[in-house]
């Protein structure tokens, strides 16, 4: 019986369904004036998949096929350097077959910049003329170099080829990087445990830097804004406040923006705290900056959407400067909602002429820029928190004048919305956990011009794939509603059992408040090859219900609804609500058994599991937490306190979980990579002993090789599937699982 519900369970795991839907999600790549675009399109021959470039005018949405030499994106030579749904740093001189190591190519293809030891080097590639423009450079006081703090050492032992991380003027003749100064900021050691050769069988240690939010202003990382021109040969620091993370993956995600001119920029500051942030003005030329917008806050800044959205882990800022330097717009959520103000700039100076939305918006949630059409004063924005949606989570895309005339929202359907523009029209592409994605080309007014592709599910479905259903439910309130998503135990797995009538649940959950965990799109492939819905498609093969819920605490309903995580980290992002709603779930589900209710979840999830265990001991009958983040001190800076604020005793205590470790009852599974370089082991090893000074029973399940993505380690999820079986199906787990 178990065999064949492990055997079903399996074919739901992400390396199966990867590839099980055709065209759920084009990527679509438009030429140079956004005036045409490509995508690849997916058709399935019998057994086989065949794929074909398709070319449409963005006009009018004519379709041609093209041949196979002809694939590729829409603007030529070199195109294949850039990034769609945004612009790019700029090509590395590796990637766009440069032999150059370390490098990263001028927009024009003429100079390289490169970091060697620590400094970095410009050369003009047709004369091989090279300037070193730096000379201070040292470990950990580096130019440009490429800086994650939540997987430093992966990164370096995927091989990742670091090149300077830069942003190009419109123009191309300059670029802004940064300075990063971690001389004095204290390490953090990892052991790994063997080599992966025979030459050397001895652990290899580690270390990098990590500050935590016991640490002082002078003990975390410093950040310079510099400015280097290729005809002057130049690099001259920015007369900017050192900041507190380079966020430089692209230009639409960056903390600075060049404006047309390229000669001016703009810089989105935040200080340690999350409490006070300036919007600069900076001059090109001299590196004179200075504030056009301050503003302070009693709780914190969270500017930008967070997580899902962007994906993992940037900030999208939402502010602006007119290239005439006239008006100035800058997100807040003064408020209580993320609007955009409009500030008329004079000088030095800044005069607020008001929020742009009326009354009539006031909840309404500016997520992310998508385009600022200065000819016509318009603005082109992601929102959420939509009153005609059923999801306060539904991104939509509206426009609005620069005068806040005109609001209108562009995209109709009742759905989230992933929006690729061009210069005359938009490529959407939308759906729900409940409707599969659908991708049309719309007018920038918002008229239908014609349905590109509708994905084709079909092979998704054979593998056993279950529906989700959207729910909502109450918060421990008693007022505030609330979204998740549902499963049910799959009736096939175990028709005519008499364990089918009786359904034990398995709460999925994420504990941060940096972004919501119940997935809203049509999801097959939750990346970084992790389970889809944290593996609950999996278990409702084996007999399973599921439930991920978002609590108070997330973002995107609103500064009162995520400021509950607010010097309350402890809450999980609305840990409370998850063990209020039981109750509630069984009046709508009733087979659901209460005596069998498990939890599980990763990094801030795995945290939340064992918070449940401690402050709700019997609620839970089993949990499994993986690399949790225990104790917010030992945890990375920037991060906690954005969340929980700046460091005292007096609120940080109740961060630590591990004073609780004498309340554990049921079944408890910790998890961590050795090689993780997120949230250090010690945070579990700490847990594990003050377990054992209390006398409690858990497992411990250690992976040598594996960093922060325990999920997606094939070891780690049959021991996950196994450990809810036993503890809460109350069965055995077949000895065997396909490789």
């Amino acid at each position: 019986m178990m065999k064949t519900r492990y055997e079903a369970a399996e074919k739901l795991l992400t390396r199966h369904t990867r590839t099980a839907v055709l065209n759920g999600n084009p990527k679509i790549l438009w030429n140079a004036d956004g005036t045409f675009f490509r995508y690849e399109r997916q058709e399935r021959q019998g057994e086989t998949v065949r794929s074909v470039w398709i070319e449409v005018n963005g006009k009018n949405g004519a379709r041609q096929t093209l041949e196979k030499a002809a694939a590729g994106p829409a603007n030529g030579a070199g195109s294949a350097c850039y990034a769609y749904r945004g612009g790019a740093t700029g090509a590395s001189a590796d990637s766009c077959g440069i032999s150059e190591k370390h490098a990263v190519l001028s927009p024009d293809g003429q100079y390289s910049l490169s970091n060697e030891q620590h400094n970095l080097f410009l050369t003009e590639l047709k004369s091989g003329e090279r300037t070193q423009l730096t000379f201070d450079g040292e470990p950990y006081l580096e130019y440009g170099c490429y800086i994650d703090i939540y997987s430093q050492i992966t990164v370096k032992r995927q091989g990742y080829q670091e090149h300077p991380q830069v942003l190009w003027s419109p123009d191309g003749t300059r670029f802004i990087t940064y300075r990063a100064d971690r001389r004095s900021t204290k390490k953090l050691p990892l052991i790994a445990s063997y080599a992966d050769g025979l030459k050397d069988l001895r652990p290899e240690l580690y270390e990098y830097p990590c500050p935590f939010v016991t640490d002082t202003d002078e003990e975390i990382p410093h950040y310079s804004l510099y400015i280097g021109s290729l005809t002057e040969k130049t690099l001259i620091k920015a007369d900017a406040p050192e900041f507190l993370y380079p966020v430089f993956t692209s230009a639409e995600k960056s903390s600075v923006r060049w404006m047309e001119d390229s000669r001016h920029f703009y810089v989105t500051w935040i200080a340690r705290g999350y409490q006070e942030a300036c919007l600069y003005l900076g001059d090109a030329l001299n590196g004179s900056c200075h504030a056009v917008i301050c503003e302070t806050t009693e709780q914190f800044f969270n500017l930008g959407a967070f997580g899902l959205l962007d994906g993992y882990g940037s900030y999208l800022f939402s502010n602006f400067i007119t290239s005439d330097g006239t008006y100035a717009f800058w997100q807040s959520e003064r408020n209580g909602f993320a609007h955009l103000y409009r500030y008329r700039l004079n000088g030095t100076e800044s005069i607020c002429e008001g929020d742009l939305f009326d009354t009539s918006q006031k909840e309404l949630i500016v997520q992310k820029l998508v385009r600022v059409d200065e000819q016509n004063k318009q603005v082109y924005f992601m929102a959420s928190n939509v009153p005609e949606c059923s999801d306060p989570m539904y991104y939509q895309l509206y426009r609005i004048g620069f005068d806040g005339s005109g609001l209108t929202r562009l995209t109709p359907e009742d759905a989230v919305h992933w929006i690729s523009m061009g210069n005359q029209s938009f490529v959407d592409t939308y759906s729900r956990v409940d409707l599969p994605p659908v991708t049309v080309l719309r007018k920038l007014d918002g008229t239908l011009l014609c349905e590109l592709e509708k994905a084709d599910i079909s092979e998704l479905l054979n593998l056993g794939y279950q529906i989700p259903e959207r729910i909502t439910l109450t918060a421990a309130d008693g007022k505030t509603t609330l979204y998740g998503i549902f499963f049910r135990p799959d009736p096939l797995t175990c028709k005519d059992e008499p364990d089918c009538d009786s359904w034990p649940l398995i709460d999925y959950i994420y504990g941060g408040a940096q972004l919501y965990n119940v997935p809203r799109e049509f999801t097959w492939d939750n990346g970084m090859d992790r389970e889809i819905f944290g593996g609950l498609q999996s278990f409702a093969k084996l007999g399973f219900a599921g439930l991920i819920l978002d609590g108070r605490g997330v973002p995107g309903r609103g500064m009162a609804f995520h400021s509950f995580s607010y010097h309350n980290i402890h809450a999980c992002a609305g840990l409370e609500d998850h063990v209020f709603c039981l109750k509630e779930l069984k009046t709508l589900y009733p087979q659901i058994d209460l005596d069998r209710v498990g939890m599980w979840g990763n990094s801030a999830g795995g945290y939340a599991t064992v918070s449940a265990m401690l402050q709700y001991p019997g609620v839970y009958r089993a949990g499994v937490a993986s690399s949790g983040n225990y104790d917010q001190r030992m945890y990375e800076h920037s991060w906690t306190e954005r969340y929980n604020g700046l460091y005292t005793e007096e609120v940080y205590q109740y961060g630590d979980i591990t004073r609780l470790a004498r309340n554990l009852k049921g079944h408890l599974m910790l998890a961590y990579g050795a090689m993780d370089d997120n949230v250090t082991m010690a945070q579990t090893l700490r847990l594990c002993d003050e377990l054992n000074a209390n006398n409690k029973r858990y497992d411990l399940v250690v992976l040598p090789r594996c960093n922060h993505n325990v999920p997606s380690d094939a070891y780690f999820v049959r021991r996950k599937m196994d450990y809810f079986v036993r503890n809460l199906l109350w069965a055995e787990d077949p000895e065997i699982f396909e490789e």
